[in-house]
């Protein structure tokens, strides 16, 4: 049947609901492509994929695991599968070079593992996904009582006499909410607490670093605390400077000129940009989306009269 994987019986124990081959000659378990979803990691089963993980070829030479693939690779085939997912631990690294023989190819690598994927339809054009290709950043424009910003001077730009003076900012860790990361990074390099207020704008550049593109948020926040004690392996001086000096000082760059100048926008029209969160339509997760409530101005009103498209 098209929808069984004749596949293998490199498992320790199998699953209570699916035989095992009486064959050791392909690389997962006999079942239904329902069992294939729930036992072999087969999260690509609604896309006519397979995933294989170390748990289902385990510990094979690369001879032998090279032969199995092989095997496997043409039943795939002859059933119609399309993308094939291969992920090799650093442990097991000596399995990557069968694989590529075969013909799969790097998508990515972790710390831990790498996976290697092969396209295996020949009429259609290769629709796996990319692997991630962006980087997030996230910036605290804090700002105290006396409208004053936060600003750091990273110690590596000292190091090369260029006066630029920043936010205090980062990238964003795995499972951390952007303003989780504001006011984490704005701790770390400058002592100072905060907590959140809003969103106040994005930047997104295109050939960031090692060939990925960057997406740069800044979180309005408001600091609990004032006093400054920067962390001196990142850092070289921190301060609190006006945030119209800052607008206006030349040598501040324009991105951050524009960022500071949405603050002030912010501040006169009433509005930020808030997170709303709700339980996602498909899995066990939340979206956030971030909108502004800004109200309309006449000026807003008339081009949305003569231009409907127009976007606000």
């Amino acid at each position: 049947s098209p929808e069984t994987c004749r596949l293998e019986k490199t498992l320790t124990v199998p699953p209570p609901s699916l035989t095992l081959s009486t064959s050791p000659t392909y690389l997962c378990l006999v079942g239904t492509s329902a069992d294939l979803g729930r036992h072999t990691s087969n999260r690509d089963a609604r896309f006519k994929g397979v995933i294989l993980t170390p748990q289902h070829y385990g510990l094979l030479s690369p001879t032998e695991f090279e032969r199995r693939l092989q095997a496997s690779l043409a039943v795939w085939q002859e059933e119609g599968r399309r993308g094939v997912w291969v992920k090799i631990p650093l442990t097991q690294s000596e399995l990557v070079p069968s694989a590529a023989k075969l013909g799969l190819q790097f998508h990515h690598a972790h710390c831990d593992h790498l996976m290697m994927t092969k396209w295996l339809p020949t009429s259609e054009p290769n629709n796996l996904p990319d692997f991630a290709h962006h980087y997030i950043g996230v910036a605290g424009f804090v700002v105290n009582a006396e409208g004053q910003v936060l600003l750091v001077q990273e110690k590596w730009l000292k190091r090369l006499s260029l006066r630029h003076w920043k936010l205090p900012g980062g990238h964003t860790e795995k499972g951390e909410e952007l303003w989780e990361t504001a006011i984490r990074e704005t701790f770390e390099e400058t002592g100072v607490k905060t907590e959140f207020v809003a969103m106040l704008c994005f930047r997104h550049m295109h050939e960031y670093r090692w060939g990925t593109d960057d997406i740069y948020f800044v979180c309005l926040l408001r600091p609990l605390t004032t006093d400054i004690t920067v962390n001196p392996a990142e850092i070289a001086e921190a301060k609190w400077t006006d945030v119209n000096a800052y607008i206006g000082d030349p040598e501040t760059t324009t991105t951050n000129r524009l960022i500071a100048q949405s603050y002030k926008d912010g501040l006169a029209s009433g509005s930020f940009i808030q997170p709303v969160s709700f339980p996602h339509f498909f899995a066990n997760k939340k979206d956030l989306v971030f909108y502004s409530n800004r109200p309309l101005d006449e000026e807003d009103r008339r081009k949305e009269k003569s231009e409907p498209h127009t976007k606000l």
